[in-house]
C-alpha cells in the first residue's frame, strides 16, 4: 500500500512495494533548533578572556566570542546557542589565553571543553587551538585572528562530538538485539561524513533493538551495505541512497530500501551530514519492516 508525503522524498523497501520515508525536509524551519529530534542541543558558555594584548573591552569581546562560537558550531551543522537548555543537553566552556614568547610573538590558544548537564565534572571533549601571531594584530584588532581560531576549533568540536557514539560503541545489553553488520560504504565517503552517517546509524539502531558492528562473526545476522547514485533529472541533481539488507548465513538478499531526493549543487558531505539523522531514522525502520515481513513470511511456511 502506498502512502503519499508532501515531501517529494521517496523511500522504497523492494521485499513488499513502495513505503514512503522521508528522506530531506525540502522547506525546514527557519530555526533548525525547533525541529531537533534525537538531537543533543549544545550549550555555548560565554568564555574567559586571559589576553593583556588586546584594546577591546573584555566584556565586549566576551560577547562577540560567544556569539561567533554559537555560529561557527551551528555551521558545522551542531544544535548550538547562547543560552542553557532545559535538559539532556552539553555545555561548552572555552577560554583564550595569550603567552609572550621571543620578541613580538604572541602564542593564542583556545580551550574548550564540553560536559553533559547531568555530569558536569565528566569531560566529554577536551582541545586547544593554539596559533602564534604578532602581538600587534592582537592589540590594533584581535577578532579576525580570533574568527580564525573559533572557525578551526568549531570544526574539531564537531569531529569529535561525532565520535563520542563510536568510541564508546556500546554492547547490546540485551539477549534480543538483533546484531547487524555494516558490511560496506562507498569510497567516495569522506571519513567525517562516515563517522557522522555511522554515529547516527548507531543511535537509531539502538532505539529499535538493533545492534550495529564493523565486525564479522557469528552473532551478526545480517550484513547491510550501501550504494549511492548521483544523477540529474530537467537540470536537477538526484541523490538515491541504495541499502542492501542481506542474510549473513547465505547471503541471501532480504530487502532493499532506497532513499531519493533532489539536491543542490553541493559536496556530498554537505548533503549527507545535515541528513543523516534523516537518513538513519528512515533506514533504521525500513529495516525493522524488512525484518517483520521476513518474520511473517516464516510464519506462513510453517503454518
Amino acid at each position: 500500500m502506498t502512502r503519499l508525503f508532501p515531501l517529494l522524498a521517496i523511500l522504497m523497501i523492494t521485499a513488499c512495494g513502495p513505503l514512503p520515508r522521508p528522506f530531506i525536509a525540502q522547506e525546514p524551519n527557519s530555526n533548525p533548533l525547533l525541529q531537533l529530534e534525537n538531537t543533543r542541543p549544545l550549550a555555548v558558555e560565554p568564555p574567559i578572556f586571559k589576553v593583556d594584548e588586546t584594546a577591546t573591552e573584555t566584556n565586549d569581546l566576551t560577547l562577540w566570542a560567544q556569539d561567533n562560537l554559537s555560529i561557527a558550531l551551528r555551521d558545522q551543522d551542531l544544535p548550538a546557542a547562547n543560552y542553557a537548555f532545559a535538559s539532556n543537553s552539553l555545555h561548552l566552556y572555552s577560554s583564550f589565553e595569550t603567552e609572550r614568547i621571543a620578541g613580538d610573538q604572541v602564542l593564542l590558544s583556545l580551550k574548550i571543553k564540553v560536559t553533559e548537564t547531568a555530569t558536569p565534572d565528566l569531560l566529554l571533549v577536551e582541545l586547544e587551538e593554539i596559533t602564534k601571531v604578532p602581538a600587534v594584530h592582537l592589540t590594533k584588532d584581535a577578532k579576525p585572528v580570533l574568527a580564525e581560531l573559533i572557525k578551526r576549533a568549531a570544526q574539531n568540536v564537531s569531529f569529535k562530538i561525532s565520535q563520542l557514539d563510536q568510541e564508546n560503541d556500546p554492547q547490546p545489553q540485551a539477549t534480543d538485539h538483533i546484531s547487524i553488520q555494516l558490511a560496506s560504504l562507498p569510497d567516495n565517503l569522506d571519513d567525517r561524513t562516515r563517522k557522522v552517517l555511522e554515529s547516527e546509524l548507531r543511535a537509531s539502531f539502538q532505539i529499535r533493538k538493533l545492534y550495529l558492528t564493523h565486525q564479522s562473526n557469528e552473532a551478526s545476522t545480517y550484513k547491510l551495505n550501501l550504494k549511492i547514485n548521483l544523477s540529474k533529472q530537467n537540470d536537477q541533481g538526484i541523490l538515491s541512497l541504495l541499502w542492501i539488507l542481506e542474510d549473513s548465513a547465505n547471503g541471501d538478499e532480504i530487502g532493499q530500501i532506497s532513499q531519493t531526493n533532489p539536491i543542490p549543487n553541493l559536496p556530498l558531505s554537505r548533503i549527507l551530514i545535515p541528513a543523516s539523522e534523516a537518513i538513519a531514522e528512515g533506514t533504521s525502520m525500513g529495516i525493522k519492516d524488512l525484518l517483520q515481513q521476513k518474520s511473517l513470511q516464516n510464519q506462513t511456511v510453517l503454518k
